[in-house]
């Protein structure tokens, strides 16, 4: 499942339709690849991406999916690997491997103005580029990565809420690092630990029909340079296997190693759980963090930004940060996700990009049409009607 969660889902693989086209280039229902198909693809894509680095794939019954949550707060635009975690999934005896790398691993990078305490993994992929961060990342690791799958804050919230778990308690915990002894690792270990949890817990749920159109709309959340057809084999090759009732083969491992905890979100009483991390730190807290500002002045705050974003010229940049999914509110989210869509539409065909715009706006239909937002997809076929005029 793609991110924090495809990873979260995927387990496997992360990750609407309506006869459109999206980041496949056709329709996302079209029949599903066999495996064998899968395979060949995967090893023609390795042969094409050798290099002389001592890294290499692995075995070649293995598809390693790097799934990375970037640090993608309001106006970042080079965002750190925040959690980092490479999925291994053993497409012959259908078992999963997943190996986390703390962030502040130390990394290598490039000369620059950098303090001696800033070379570790998070700022590798900031300072010098995802691509340089990842190439880091694989030689921890010790393979690399055939796709990889990158959501920022927006993207895990807007997929947690997809799936009915709580969003910035759930948040809140993946980023806690500060009352464990060890710190990162362990924060790096619970992100593994709630992942496999989510697909122990809930893979069940995409068992239905129904369901499997969230599928799409995660996969349409996050970003992928794997296509919705292989997605959706490994997905259907992991539940026909019954992995969610296998946890035992789903391998959590950690590099470099650290003694860590398996320690769970509860998800009935998330808020109690998550409260108590923070008592435990208050009294070790600076005043001068933003510790006492209330979840509503953190709202407040996100709200004006955005109204004052959508002002701006263009906001290319921001429809793909997807800031609108970090608003609680209902009604609000829905409306900033519109007023983007739209601002964004109009944008491209000012740019003679119409048929960009049409796939855009089509996207948007269909997500809110899964997703039963009878007056989003209202306003969605309106602005189609005016685009295509």
């Amino acid at each position: 499942m793609l991110a924090w969660t495809l990873v979260i889902l995927v387990g496997t693989a992360f990750i609407i339709g309506a006869g459109i086209y999206f980041k496949t280039g056709g329709s996302p229902w079209q029949e599903t690849p066999e495996m064998s198909a899968v395979v060949v693809d995967v090893a023609d894509m390795r042969k094409s991406k050798l290099s002389d680095s001592k890294t290499d794939f692995g075995d070649a019954t293995h598809i390693n999916v790097l799934v990375l949550g970037l640090d993608g707060r309001k106006g970042v635009t080079e965002p750190h690997c925040d959690a980092i975690h490479m999925f291994s999934l053993d497409i012959e005896n259908w078992t999963i491997e997943v190996t986390s790398v703390p962030r502040g691993t130390y990394a290598y990078i490039p000369p620059g103005n950098y303090a001696n305490n800033e070379y570790y993994l998070a700022n590798a992929c900031s300072f010098a580029g995802l691509d340089y961060g990842i190439e880091q990342i694989e030689k921890i690791v010790g393979v690399k990565a055939d796709y990889r799958v990158t959501a920022g804050f927006s993207q895990v919230l807007g997929i947690l809420r997809i799936f009915d778990l709580p969003t910035t308690d759930s948040l809140q915990w993946l980023r806690h690092r500060r009352g464990y002894a060890i710190g990162d690792p362990q924060r790096s270990h619970n992100q593994a630990v709630f992942m496999k949890d989510f697909i122990v817990n809930e893979g069940g749920r995409l068992r239905n029909e129904a369901a499997k159109s969230l599928f799409y709309v995660v996969y349409s959340i996050v970003d992928t340079d794997m296509d919705f057809g292989t997605a959706r084999a490994l997905l259907d090759g992991y539940l026909s296997s019954d992995i969610d009732k296998r946890p035992d083969d789903i391998v959590l491992k950690m590099k470099p190693y650290y003694e860590t905890q398996d320690l769970h979100l509860n998800l009935e009483n998330p808020d109690v759980q998550v409260q108590a991390l923070v008592d435990f730190l208050k009294p070790r807290t600076s005043k001068e963090d933003l510790s006492d500002k209330s979840l509503s002045d953190f709202q407040n705050d996100l709200i004006t930004y955005i109204e004052s974003q959508l002002k701006e010229k263009s906001v290319a940049g921001l429809y793909d940060q997807q800031l609108w999914l970090q608003v609680e509110d209902h009604d609000i989210r829905e409306e900033f996700q519109f007023r983007f869509l739209e601002k964004y539409s109009l944008e491209l065909i000012d740019q003679d990009k119409r048929d960009e715009a049409i796939d855009l706006i089509s996207g948007y239909i269909s997500e809110k049409e899964t997703l039963a937002e009878e007056q989003s997809v209202k306003l969605g076929r309106g602005l189609m009607a005016n685009v295509v005029q």
